[in-house]
């Protein structure tokens, strides 16, 4: 009788930004011979099927979350913040109770989660199986090389650096407690004493550490010399290119039609105000004259709306695989989600970040300290000199030179393949 396949569950709520890399990891995982089973929020049913995972959903759909109001008020300010999240627990407690629910009937060999699914530690506690923590920034282990960027702080010293990554994880575990509670009053049991230990730092059968997976590259935060040996800088989980993808016959013409441009694009994100941006892009593109690919989910641009002075050197794009699109860039300007910004360097490519809020300043800092692209520009910030300036210096050799080196450093890292390999070790499967 054939050994049953080992069976993974990865949780990881969030936008596709927070979603994507797991599912990239997945993909390896289950062509390695393991049933990897994926939880997040609504709406990724078609990309964890087709990285050949099972999905389950929890009742959350953090796309639709994004464009409220209250949510979008909650990018900008502290007391925007607390208003959305008081508003939205009743959500939060019941992702966290279905989370418990697909764990329980799932009965995975081995649980993987972010910290927006910490309550799977739980499970992992119940069914006495490895949980593993996972971050795409270097916010889970404290060090006194940087303060946690999740605050957009300037480097404090070694020891207020540390003392950030403390009220952090406070913050956080604040967070996490009405959510826990929900589960054990959903499971109808509490934890044994036994169980003292942090939800955030998962969960080992026997006891001792769990693996702490750091899933983001060498090349844009170098290994703190302070971190415990149980976290693993694996490198960023990407999405490898599909050889199949044919773009829309007028985006290759425009490739094929000069030198390369430069790709404009901020996600997901919202803006304070979108028309002002567009205005400000248009305007720096003008005074630059360079060739640009804008991608227009943020800003409502139309072709009607492109000014005649920027046609034919301007490209609005609906969409395309940043996997296939940003090696065909002379340069890539963004949010400066963890996503984006590895994608770009992953290609040798100079970035310049306009972040918003979050983690975003810190890559944009990580981008620069690194000689990958000039200082990141605040969107808040942005004016049309100030943007045409930066594009101008992404045409500094020097730039491209530092890219290309956290290019290589990317390239040997073990990535989502080498974490898969590892992982399947971990719980003795037999791989393809």
């Amino acid at each position: 009788m054939p050994t049953p396949r080992k069976k993974i569950l990865i949780a990881s709520l969030g936008t596709r930004g927070d979603v994507q890399p797991y599912v990239a990891l997945a993909h390896d995982l289950a062509k390695m011979g393991a049933d990897v089973v994926v939880t997040t929020g609504e709406g990724f049913d078609d990309m964890i099927t087709a990285a050949s995972a099972r999905s389950r959903p929890v009742p959350l759909d953090y796309q639709a979350l994004l464009q409220n109001e209250d949510i979008q008020a909650a990018l900008f300010t502290l007391k925007g913040k607390i208003r959305a999240a008081r508003k939205n627990i009743d959500l939060q407690k019941e992702a966290a109770r279905r989370l418990w629910q697909i764990g329980i009937q799932e009965k995975p060999d081995l649980i993987l989660f972010n910290l927006k699914a910490t309550v799977l530690t739980l499970v992992a506690r119940h069914l006495d199986v490895p949980a593993l923590p996972t971050a795409l920034q270097p916010v889970s282990a404290a060090t006194g090389s940087f303060p946690l960027p999740l605050f957009g702080l300037p480097d404090l010293g070694p020891f207020l650096n540390r003392q950030s990554f403390a009220i952090g994880r406070s913050l956080m575990r604040l967070g996490i407690a009405p959510l826990a509670k929900a589960v054990r009053a959903e499971a109808g049991t509490k934890d044994a004493p036994a169980h003292s230990g942090d939800l955030m730092d998962g969960h080992m059968p026997g006891g001792g550490s769990p693996l702490s997976l750091q899933a983001f590259s060498r090349g844009l935060v170098p290994t703190p010399p302070d971190w415990p040996e149980n976290n693993w800088a694996c490198g960023y989980w990407l999405t490898e290119p599909d050889p199949n993808y044919v773009p829309l016959e007028d985006l290759a013409s425009f490739l094929e039609n000069g030198p390369e441009p430069i790709y404009l694009g901020f996600g997901s994100m919202p803006s304070r105000n979108p028309a002002k941006l567009t205005e400000t892009v248009l305007a720096a593109l003008e005074q630059t004259g360079q060739r640009a690919i804008l991608a227009t989910g943020w800003g409502g641009l139309s072709e009607q709306s492109l000014p005649r002075t920027l046609s034919g050197r301007v490209f609005l794009l609906d969409k395309a695989p940043h996997s296939w699109l940003f090696p065909r860039c002379a340069a890539i300007v963004h949010h400066g989600g963890a996503g984006t910004t590895h994608e770009a360097l992953r290609w040798g490519k100079p970035s310049l970040v306009c972040p918003i809020f979050g983690d975003q300043p810190f890559w944009g800092a990580q981008v620069h300290k690194i000689g990958a692209g000039p200082a990141p520009i605040r969107q808040k910030s942005l004016t049309p000199s100030k943007l045409a300036r930066a594009l101008m210096q992404l045409e500094d050799p020097v730039y491209r030179v530092g890219a290309k080196r956290v290019a290589d450093i990317m390239a040997s890292e073990p990535g989502a393949r080498g974490t898969a390999e590892r992982l399947l070790s971990m719980i003795g499967a037999d791989t393809i």
